[in-house]
C-alpha cells in the first residue's frame, strides 16, 4: 500500500450536511439584529439586487427557513423605517471644529467652538463643573454626532439661557 507523500499532513475538510428545508428553524433574534445592522449600513441608493452578494446578506440565513424573498421583504422592509428617519448630515463648515481648552482650570478636551455662531453649545456637564447658572426653555433639538460624516447616532438636549450664578 503506498501512502501519497503530498497529502501526509493536510487536513481534508468535511462539507457540512446539507439540512432539509422543512427541517430548518426560524431565524432567531441575534441574526435579525445582524441582519437589520448590515442592511443600516449599506447606501441608501443601492438595490436589493446589488447588494444581496456583495455584502453577504444571505450569510445570515444560511441554516434558516428564509427564503431569498423573505431576505427580500426584510430588506425592503428595513429600509422603509430607515427612511422614516430625519438625519441632519453634517456640513463641512471651516468655522465649527472641536478643541482641548481649560476653563477655570477644568479641562475639556473636545470643546465644540464655532467662531461665527451666535448660540454656543455646552454640555451640561461643562455648564454644572463652570458654576454657571442654566435655565431650561421648552425648545428641544436633535443633532447628528459631529465626529462621524454619516454618523445615525442622535442626541437630544434641551436648549437653555445661561446666566451668572
Amino acid at each position: 500500500m503506498q501512502v501519497d507523500k503530498a497529502n501526509e499532513g493536510r487536513v481534508l475538510r468535511k462539507r457540512k450536511e446539507k439540512i432539509p428545508k422543512h427541517l430548518k428553524r426560524e431565524a432567531d433574534e441575534k441574526e435579525m439584529d445582524g441582519f437589520t445592522k448590515r442592511v443600516l449600513r449599506i447606501p441608501v441608493e443601492k438595490q436589493f439586487d446589488e447588494v444581496y452578494y456583495t455584502h453577504r446578506l444571505w450569510m445570515f440565513f444560511r441554516e434558516t427557513k428564509e427564503t431569498e424573498e423573505d431576505i427580500r421583504r426584510m430588506f425592503h422592509c428595513i429600509r422603509e423605517r430607515m427612511k422614516l428617519r430625519i438625519t441632519l448630515k453634517k456640513k463641512s463648515d471651516p468655522r465649527k471644529f472641536a478643541i482641548p481648552c481649560m476653563v477655570k482650570g477644568i479641562e475639556f478636551p473636545h470643546a465644540l467652538c464655532d467662531t461665527g455662531a451666535s448660540v454656543y453649545i455646552h454640555p451640561k456637564v461643562m455648564v454644572d463643573q463652570l458654576g454657571l447658572k442654566m435655565e431650561p426653555s421648552s425648545e428641544s433639538f436633535t443633532f447628528v454626532d459631529c465626529e462621524n460624516q454619516n454618523s445615525h447616532c442622535r442626541f437630544p438636549f434641551k436648549l437653555g439661557k445661561l446666566g451668572k450664578p
